[in-house]
């Protein structure tokens, strides 16, 4: 869109400073440019990003999970779980095969999953945010209201440390563009001042791309007409070991360090204040659609994210429950090469392996899931 509106301001601003008998007359230029500027940004607060970034992974995401749920029978009707998360999700949890678990097991619930690789807290938010925004619009009637909606919270180090994580190594491409919306965009702001070690200026990062996303910019950058009907849904796992990554040299560091006899899994690697932020904004915008927030622990080689894991069950927001982390006996039966990609994200079988996991989790404590109510309390 920018490429449209600066020919047109150049070629309005010639028409005020062409050499002729009389002066340049900047002032009415600059007052149509500020009134076109004001227009099209004044405009942009009343169109959804899907119209504009119709093609985007996060957009296409949300539109196949709506895709996926109003074609259910009686969805309404049924608990509605929702997994929300990083590539550990989308690699690691088939959302099809839990259902179905779900139900061999007497759940009969819905399974969505909102997870992209690199995708950080506020990009699941903004995912979340437009699903309910999607489907409120087909259900006016208080759809999520007649039976329990599980929102399941993914627990990964990286991303709670640094609520932002990937969003430098991504800044000004089309993806981080579209979920920088201005109130998305100042909580991020405040998430990251209150996490960030670095000395970047965030202020004035965040800030170009609050006005790049006001203006659509980037709007054609695929070079292809806007598809609307662009639907993303469905499990497609990793197939097979990472080349750089050397299985038994981390088999046998998991060995030592987290199956010996006095491993060290209590280091202090809680959530700071920047992930804190995030977490009240995420109880704010989606709590009153939300019967429950249960957080959950992807099963992992990495020994520092284990620990993590363990930390994290320790610091605990009141009112939650976590799933995880994996036991040591479950871990010893995942350590097989063919199960995993890298030291945090599996392949094809152990995808199967860790579904079917979070499957038996779930329903331990599900009667318990259906009694517990997501409120802020005392932190």
């Amino acid at each position: 869109m920018i490429l449209v509106i600066i020919p047109i301001l150049a070629m309005l601003g010639l028409g005020f400073i062409l050499p002729g008998k009389t002066p340049p007359r900047m002032k009415p230029f600059l007052g149509i440019a500020f009134c076109i500027f004001s227009l099209l940004f004044g405009v942009r607060w009343f169109i959804s990003a899907e119209w504009f970034y119709p093609h985007a992974d996060a957009i296409t995401h949300v539109r196949g999970q709506v895709d996926h749920l109003i074609h259910l029978p009686e969805w309404e009707n049924k608990p509605l779980v929702i997994l929300e998360g990083s590539s550990v999700t989308e690699f690691g949890i088939d959302q099809e095969l839990l259902e179905k678990t779900l139900h061999e097991h007497g759940i009969n619930a819905t399974v969505l999953k909102f997870s992209l690789p690199g995708a950080n807290h506020f990009e699941r938010l903004f995912m979340l945010k437009l699903f309910i925004k999607k489907v409120v619009q087909i259900y006016p009637h208080h759809p999520f209201e007649k039976a329990p909606v599980i929102l399941l919270s993914e627990v990964f180090q990286s991303y709670d440390q640094n609520p932002l994580d990937h969003f430098f190594k991504e800044s000004n491409t089309l993806r981080s563009l579209v979920w920088l919306e201005p109130h998305n965009a100042f909580m991020a702001w405040k998430a990251l001042r209150a996490s960030s070690q670095e000395k970047k200026n965030i202020t004035w990062i965040m800030l170009e791309h609050l006005f790049l996303n006001r203006f659509a910019v980037g709007i054609f950058s695929a070079l292809q007409p806007l598809n609307y009907n662009k639907k993303d849904w469905g499990f497609f796992p990793l197939k097979k070991t990472k080349g750089s990554f050397c299985y038994q040299k981390s088999k046998e560091a998991f060995e030592k360090v987290i199956l010996g006899t006095s491993p060290d899994l209590l280091k202090n690697h809680t959530p700071p204040a920047g992930w804190m932020i995030y977490y009240q904004e995420l109880f704010a915008q989606i709590a009153p659609h939300v019967h429950t927030l249960v957080f959950y622990a992807i099963p992992t080689l990495d020994i520092e994210e284990y620990q993590y894991q363990n930390a994290f069950r320790l610091s605990l927001p009141t009112h939650t429950m976590m799933l995880g982390p994996a036991s040591p006996r479950f871990m010893k039966k995942l350590l097989d090469e063919k199960n995993w990609f890298d030291e945090v994200h599996p392949a094809g079988p152990g995808a199967y392996e860790l579904t079917t996991w979070l499957a038996k989790k779930i329903t331990k404590e599900w009667s318990e899931i259906l009694k517990m109510k997501w409120n802020m309390g005392e932190q």
